[in-house]
């Protein structure tokens, strides 16, 4: 089964005119960024505009972190179950969180911590229909795909996989396979991924400019039947409207082409 391909909120919270733009340019999915500040009522509200889209969420909160060894992680992991409380009352049942957002140097982080917080919250997250996926970042602790697969494995929680981050992180680990890393332990545990080329410091998100920029890793992705959600994470329409066009391109490829680049692989080039 081809994945579905998302668009993220590009206008914030306004869903009305994120619906609009939806479906002017053809898209079905969403993988909406929660705003931790709302409500339930007003969360509630602004989901009800997107009643004619698949919805994913995605929490995007800067600073909140599971893996935290002080009393932040004890108020991140409240924060992050009552956010599945949140999507298990708007009928979702996918959410991506994150450990190191907003923390690049990884201060007050705890390996043991983020694994037993974790695991806490992907069980509340089972007991309400709700997926609890980890995405990896480009800092502490999920910047080391041996880490993340620790973090993955001993918590069960499962994987949203951002191949622009795996591309950013390749000179931490020049002796590894990076992206192959990221993916080949966790197929059966993937069900998101974002797409885009890399993040660069102090510019964000980068596009592809041609499908050969990110083909290798898109093929890699295939080998997961889990993964069946690809968001392309890129907020200026342009870029976002051309990676769209790239992905479709690459789906509507005749199956023995896929066939031969999954022959292929060069897991080093990643």
């Amino acid at each position: 089964m081809q994945p579905t391909i998302a668009m993220c909120n590009i206008f914030d919270q306004d869903a009305e005119r994120l619906a609009v733009f939806a479906e002017r340019h053809g898209f079905s999915a969403i993988d909406w960024s929660l705003d931790p500040s709302l409500s339930d009522r007003e969360f509630l509200s602004l989901i009800k505009c997107l009643g004619g889209f698949q919805v994913r969420y995605h929490c995007r909160f800067h600073g909140v972190d599971v893996a935290y060894s002080d009393q932040r992680g004890d108020a991140s992991l409240a924060l992050l179950m009552r956010t599945v409380d949140q999507v298990a009352a708007a009928g979702g049942r996918y959410m991506t969180v994150h450990s190191g957002l907003g923390n690049p140097s990884g201060e007050g982080v705890d390996l043991d911590r983020a694994i037993a917080n974790l695991k806490v919250l992907a069980a509340h997250g089972r007991r309400n229909g709700v997926a609890v996926a980890l995405e990896n970042l480009t800092t502490p602790l999920t910047n080391d795909p041996l880490t993340f697969q620790r973090i993955v494995t001993e918590s069960d929680a499962y994987v949203t996989i951002d191949i622009g981050h795996a591309h950013a992180v390749r000179d931490l680990h020049p002796q590894k396979e990076v992206f192959g890393d990221y993916v080949l332990p966790h197929q059966d545990k993937i069900l998101n991924a974002h797409v885009y080329h890399t993040e660069r410091e102090g510019y964000g998100h980068v596009p592809p400019e041609r499908l050969s920029d990110i083909r290798d890793r898109l093929d890699l992705l295939g080998l997961s039947e889990s993964c069946d959600w690809w968001v392309v994470e890129l907020m200026n329409p342009a870029e976002l409207l051309h990676t769209r066009d790239l992905l479709q391109n690459y789906l509507e490829a005749p199956a023995r082409q896929k066939a031969a680049d999954l022959q292929r692989l060069p897991l080093g080039a990643f």
